[in-house]
């Protein structure tokens, strides 16, 4: 009888539930009765929300009207800007009665979700996929100035601009670096071709480098990224030197190049130096000369050098792979790595996150083997990684003059030594570098790759008040 009775009530009680259930619907939507209307509030790129196209690697312009509201993203997959200032955590709030975001998808953005709150703190999301776009910095766009480097008549379609060898008389590396200026130049950059002679002849210069200026808001400190642009002389080990260098360094020259068209049109924290060195391959000479001279175009001694991102040898490396199928190395070590069992500095969880969250990496593809040259510190746990990213001690090249100064750095490579046969020979050619890598497709993806980890790292960087130098 019991039994019977406790059936009947979940059944009334079944019966309730059905008839409130379309009651409640409507009690539920007068509770987010300010859920705004999406395309009322939100424009991309003048045209309404839910009308307009989204497109990965672009800048899109977004409109947000309406007094209390704030617009939000996650940040692993936009970067959102106002007036030239990266919000660092993608939530921007209206002043006034409305706020025009410039907002940043990477060429590995797939959706965005964007959330419209309110002031009671009600959200309205509105989801988008993305179709491929023209990304801001691309691996098409370097292999065109790479083309147009390292052809070899000049003519209007080609600079031919190889021969960069460090030393005198030699007209070939004077007039590419003119080249070099008059590019960071007409971007409106104070750029200077600063030479350093101390042979007391000035036609066997020590160093010659372009180094281009972005002043920053803050008038206590300083930054910087660079790219060797010498070559390895003819007879030089281990190959017998280059004439093109494409890949040491040719590749980081351009990517310097591309860096300073994006950059031109955003705000930093800290001066900001966009620089290409001379006679790297002669021990660092041109960096050491910049970091430790005083004149004009010199890196200021009154002012804190927070972190230096260099590019040396790139595109060589993950997502391109070899004949036998395993993917090249890729490298992005962080320093100064004072206690290998532990993370010293701050910009380690930078690039972490970097690749990680943003780029979406495998952070854990190993190959069945190791590669051909370790680094100092962690081989033995690193030695099959593909994506080797980690604080380390290697050096052999211009990051190590500005660790040497206490700055926190970032040095990114692809192959090298037993990876990359033609390193330092006159193999070294872009034509070698796309048959490498099975293709000039694949070697642009490798080049975008690795410009899109380093641009990121700048931009994050930049705004990360913990990345002070180690003596501060």
């Amino acid at each position: 009888m019991g039994g019977h009775q406790g059936a009947m009530s979940r059944a009334v009680l079944l019966c309730l539930i059905m008839l409130i259930a379309p009651l409640s619907g409507c009690f539920g939507e007068a509770e987010n009765n300010n859920v705004v209307n999406i395309n009322a509030v939100l424009t991309i790129d003048g045209e309404p929300a839910e009308d307009a196209t989204l497109r990965s690697g672009e800048w899109h312009d977004i409109l947000l009207v309406g007094e209390g509201l704030r617009l939000s993203a996650p940040a692993h997959d936009v970067l959102l800007f106002v007036d030239g200032y990266i919000d660092i955590d993608s939530s921007v709030p209206v002043d006034g009665d409305r706020v025009l975001v410039q907002m940043l998808t990477t060429p590995y953005t797939e959706s965005v979700e964007l959330v419209v709150w309110s002031a009671d703190g009600t959200k309205t999301v509105h989801n988008q996929s993305l179709v491929n776009g023209t990304p801001v910095v691309s691996g098409e766009a370097w292999y065109e100035k790479m083309d147009y480097i390292t052809c070899d008549v000049p003519s209007d379609d080609c600079g031919a601009y190889n021969g960069r060898w460090m030393g005198s008389p030699n007209p070939q590396f004077e007039r590419a670096a003119s080249y070099f200026q008059g590019h960071f130049e007409g971007l409106g950059y104070d750029t200077h071709l600063m030479r350093v002679v101390d042979t007391l002849n000035p036609t066997q210069p020590e160093s010659l480098n372009v180094i281009a200026w972005k002043r920053g808001r803050s008038p206590d400190c300083v930054q910087g990224m660079g790219s060797h642009m010498d070559i390895a002389l003819p007879g030089g080990p281990p190959g017998g030197g280059t004439a093109e260098g494409a890949y040491d360094n040719t590749a980081g020259t351009v990517s310097m190049m591309l860096y300073a068209q994006f950059l031109v049109d955003i705000e930093v924290e800290c001066d900001t130096f966009l620089a290409l060195w001379s006679s790297e391959e002669e021990g660092l000479r041109g960096s050491n000369a910049f970091a430790n001279n005083d004149c004009e175009a010199c890196l200021p001694q009154d002012k804190e050098l927070r972190f230096y991102i260099n590019m040396d040898m790139m595109g060589i490396s993950w997502p391109a792979h070899k004949e036998d199928g395993t993917p090249f190395p890729y490298h992005a070590w962080t320093g100064p790595d004072i206690d290998p069992e532990v993370q010293d500095v701050e910009i380690t969880s930078i690039v972490d996150h970097v690749h990680r969250n943003v780029l979406r990496a495998p952070m854990n593809l190993r190959i069945d083997g190791t590669y051909g040259a370790g680094c100092d510190n962690h081989w033995e746990d690193h030695q099959d990684l593909v994506m080797d990213v980690h604080e380390d001690s290697f050096g052999r090249s211009d990051h190590v003059t500005f660790r040497n100064k206490g700055a926190q750095t970032i040095f990114h490579l692809g192959a090298y030594d037993d990876d990359y046969s033609a390193y330092h020979s006159p193999q070294d050619t872009l034509e070698n570098m796309v048959a490498v890598v099975g293709g000039q497709e694949n070697l642009e993806q490798s080049l975008e790759f690795v410009m899109w980890a380093a641009l990121l790292e700048f931009i994050y960087a930049d705004q990360t008040p913990e990345i002070r130098n180690v003596g501060a």
